[in-house]
């Protein structure tokens, strides 16, 4: 089973590292005959991401906040990776991170640093997996949202490998609509207000949101109504997330005037906003199925009695004309959302 990371993804390092050790027993060619390299550009580069594997580190300790687990997820001693952040923090002349017992924490600079290297480390690790499979690929190529990957179907799909150990698939994450016909997409799931323009298209799943905080996080309120939240901490997304995923929407059906975003703290990824409402840095407004298993495990509460608003769906697309494998994988994934349905 394969996974490419275009944007967004949390689990992309361990991808870059062992896409470079399989590169170095072959060689991929790229054509271009027209274009002249500047040299003196690629010398600026070269000499600027001499850097390159203490960022690798920095994104798992980003994703981990904690150098231990961060180690475990790149293979290396935890030593290793402190030292990594450490020459990293020198090269810089800022810290990144603030250290205590337990875990760490990004300073404002690395929480920077984090937004813009995250998702060019997927870019590139998109862009390498894309130049070495090409031609005669008998995959299945699965694409879907980073936050649907994360939290729905990956877990799934040790079920679907032990189901069908014969179909392998390559799965493509990205949080951009991409073209499937031209990107060699078979299946896709993607979250949309309408149904999608194709032939075989399955509603799934329909998405409510609701606040959500986790044990951690300290109310300065009894949490007993909507109002109560203009008094609290809040999470909220920016970026491509439309109206109805953000506070403000939320509390206008509550008829609450909303507060500015200024008074919580902004991310860009719903995976980021998670992880943030997990730690207890504020309340976010999150939406089942994705925020399912947090609720199961006990990472995340609901606010019992707070509105619900229903949302859009995910859609299956299946983009073959009839391939098995593609009916196979769309019937199971049919079959999963119905178990969440009834469950979730």
């Amino acid at each position: 089973m394969i996974f490419s990371h275009d944007c967004g993804s949390k689990s992309g390092p361990q991808l870059i590292l062992a896409f470079m050790v399989r590169q170095k027993r072959r060689a991929v060619k790229f054509q271009n005959p027209v274009q002249s390299v500047n040299q003196s550009v690629m010398a600026n580069l070269r000499k600027t991401l001499t850097k390159l594997p203490h960022l690798i580190t920095f994104d798992a300790a980003c994703r981990h906040n904690n150098f231990t687990r961060a180690a475990e997820d790149l293979g290396v001693t935890r030593v290793s990776v402190s030292r990594q952040i450490a020459e990293l923090e020198k090269t810089l002349g800022t810290k990144l991170f603030y250290r205590d017992h337990r875990k760490v924490t990004l300073t404002q600079v690395g929480r920077a640093l984090e937004a813009e290297v995250s998702p060019a480390l997927h870019q590139i690790a998109a862009a390498l997996q894309s130049a070495a499979v090409r031609a005669g690929d008998t995959r299945l190529t699965v694409t879907t949202t980073s936050a649907f990957a994360t939290y729905w179907l990956m877990p799934r799909l040790v079920d679907f490998s032990n189901q069908h150990p014969e179909i392998e698939l390559n799965l493509v994450v990205s949080d951009r609509k991409l073209d499937l016909e031209a990107e060699g997409i078979d299946v896709a799931i993607r979250y949309s207000k309408t149904p999608p323009l194709w032939e075989k298209v399955t509603p799934l799943l329909r998405e409510r949101v609701f606040p959500v905080y986790s044990p951690n996080y300290r109310p300065r309120t009894g949490l007993s109504s909507p109002e109560d939240l203009l008094e609290e901490n809040l999470l909220h997304l920016s970026g491509i997330y439309r109206p109805g995923a953000r506070w403000p929407n939320w509390f206008r059906q509550c008829d609450v005037t909303p507060p500015p975003e200024s008074s919580g703290v902004v991310l860009n990824t719903y995976i980021n906003m998670l992880q943030a409402a997990i730690a207890g840095q504020g309340i976010a407004l999150a939406g089942n199925p994705l925020v399912d298993p947090n609720l199961s495990d006990g990472s995340l509460i609901k606010l019992v009695g707070f509105p619900e608003i229903e949302r859009d769906f995910f859609y299956l697309i299946d983009a073959t004309k009839s391939r098995q494998d593609a009916n196979t994988f769309c019937d199971w994934i049919r079959d999963q959302a119905s178990i969440t349905s009834q469950f979730g």
